[in-house]
């Protein structure tokens, strides 16, 4: 299988995950392809008014992760518009499970685009921690009928 399909698997993979963990999601097809005008992430998640943008990676071992300055800018342009969260989403081919790395921690490259260290993904959220912020607003309703 070539990279590009891998990671078209991997985004599939995780858009099922984050759906049966109730969050509603748009996986965007072959993003970046032909979008260039464009500015949306891999996959977008939301529950409960909570916008998850995110960029996905895979790594089939251990390392550092590059990200190319014009993903990082349409992920921050599309949280921007969307008042949402910017994840780079890594997964390590090596049974570490995703880790999602928030844009806020990207280091930025001599070359001006981004990395992150193999630190940084393993101190990254777990998945329970993205479900957990989709579980973390209490809706307006709540307060009304109290």
């Amino acid at each position: 299988m070539n990279k590009r399909r891998i990671g078209f698997s991997r985004e599939r993979e995780l858009a099922r995950i984050l759906w049966k963990k109730g969050f509603a999601v748009i996986r965007a097809p072959a993003s970046g392809a032909k979008a260039r005008k464009l500015s949306y992430p891999d996959i977008v998640a939301i529950k409960n008014r909570v916008v998850l943008a995110i960029e996905v990676k895979t790594k089939e071992k251990p390392g550092t992760v590059y990200i190319d300055k014009r993903q990082v800018k349409k992920l921050l342009e599309f949280t921007r518009r969307s008042g949402g969260l910017g994840f780079i989403a890594v997964k390590i081919m090596d049974g570490r499970g995703w880790r999602f790395i928030p844009i806020e921690k990207l280091e930025v490259t001599r070359g001006g685009n981004y990395r992150v260290s193999i630190d940084t993904i393993d101190s990254g959220l777990l998945l329970k921690d993205i479900v957990r912020l989709g579980e973390s607003i209490t809706s307006l309703d709540k307060w009304l009928s109290s």
